[in-house]
């Protein structure tokens, strides 16, 4: 029984760009690349932030796996779902994503927590004891090494009171 796509004769040199048509064709690997395109795309399509903290793991048939920081991310990914599905579907030519299953993994690193706003009182420092201090690091170089300096000072001040 012979291919009827091949017009070669059994035993002839075929042209790889055909034989790779051939094999894309016969193993529907051109769809599979096509949905495999969202890996390139998945950060400008849910920005920065969102990247940080999931990012798409595997395909499986139609449905996009997507790894997860953390709990609180997955489900304010699951209740975006539908719009993520729309986004990446407009990307993709002549295939669609179904699905988007959101999976938790622990090796994704945490988003970095919003540094904590103090609520001390103000301390007042001793204008004399503060003066000596400046004058102790006047002689450093390193402006921003002053500045560590001065401000470790003040928060040993304030801790001491």
């Amino acid at each position: 029984m012979t291919d009827s796509r091949q017009s070669s004769a059994p035993g002839k040199p075929v042209a790889i760009r055909r034989l790779l048509a051939t094999v894309l064709e016969d193993k529907k690997w051109k769809s599979r690349l096509e949905l495999h395109r969202v890996f390139e795309f998945w950060n400008a399509i849910v920005g920065r932030e969102i990247a940080a903290v999931a990012q798409p793991s595997v395909i499986r048939g139609h449905i996009l796996w997507v790894k997860v920081a953390e709990p609180v991310w997955m489900q304010q990914l699951h209740l975006q779902k539908t719009l993520l599905l729309e986004k990446i579907n407009q990307q993709l030519h002549g295939e669609e994503i179904s699905d988007i299953r959101f999976q938790l993994n622990s090796s994704l690193p945490p988003p970095h927590p919003e540094p904590e706003t103090r609520k001390t009182k103000p301390v007042l420092i001793d204008r004399k004891k503060e003066q000596d201090f400046d004058r102790l690091i006047s002689s450093l170089d390193n402006d921003d090494l002053r500045a560590s300096l001065k401000s470790l000072w003040l928060r040993m001040q304030s801790s001491n009171r």
